[in-house]
């Protein structure tokens, strides 16, 4: 393992996971790569240990079944555990996304993770379900409006204890190739910043319905 990328999702976890492969860093494990995987019921397990006291807690061995194949990680399921892969993996470096504006953060996290939460049905026969409607219910108790805030800040203050003494990068989205390359000790790339996001397609989708609504709903008051 080179690299750990521990930011909460939304933070550009998907741009830069691409980044790192663009640097010869790859494969990147990121939230695609669970069902690619069939790792659901393997992440389940890990955070029944961690949450619940069911099983024994992931360490490197544990780590090493879902992740040893890999060069990188981002997003969730993976960051839930920042402390334990931070440990299991003294070799790697570690990276902190952040966005500067929370409240940005705050929106995007409620237009994509929770709004698909939310309108999923019930109940949810995606392979997925497993482990978004747990991580939902331990890290901010299935209540992200009342919860989410605090969810992020501790994630940013356990990744930060966790990471002293390592080789250690805050990254802000948008940052671009500079800080990344400069912690990486590899050359900026002749090729623009990846700038993705596998939530842009949901979004046009959700931005598409509710327009529908509104005019639906102005064509039946005339």
């Amino acid at each position: 393992m080179k690299v750990l990328v521990l930011g909460m999702p939304r933070t550009g976890t998907q741009s830069i996971a691409e980044a790192l492969i663009q640097l010869g860093i790859s494969p990147i494990y990121h939230m695609r790569e669970v069902g690619q995987n069939n790792h659901q019921a393997a992440w389940a397990e890990a955070m029944d240990a961690k949450f619940e006291g069911k099983g024994k807690p992931y360490g490197r061995e544990e780590f090493d079944k879902i992740l040893g194949d890999f060069e990188g990680l981002a997003d969730y399921p993976a960051v839930i555990f920042p402390a334990e892969l931070i440990e299991a993996y003294p070799e790697a470096k570690i990276i902190l996304t952040l966005r500067s504006d929370e409240d940005k953060w705050f929106d995007s996290m409620m237009a994509t993770l929770i709004h698909g939460h939310t309108h999923a049905p019930k109940p949810n026969p995606s392979p997925m379900a497993p482990v978004s409607s747990r991580y939902h219910r331990f890290c901010w108790n299935d209540d992200f409006p009342t919860h989410g805030r605090e969810a992020y800040r501790k994630q940013n203050a356990v990744v930060r204890e966790a990471a002293r003494g390592r080789e250690f990068l805050e990254y802000e989205t948008g940052s671009g190739w500079a800080p990344l390359c400069e912690f990486l000790g590899l050359p900026i790339p002749d090729v623009p910043y990846p700038r993705s996001d596998d939530w842009a397609v949901y979004k046009k989708e959700v931005q598409a319905q509710e327009e529908l609504k509104k005019k639906q709903d102005h064509e039946a008051k005339e």
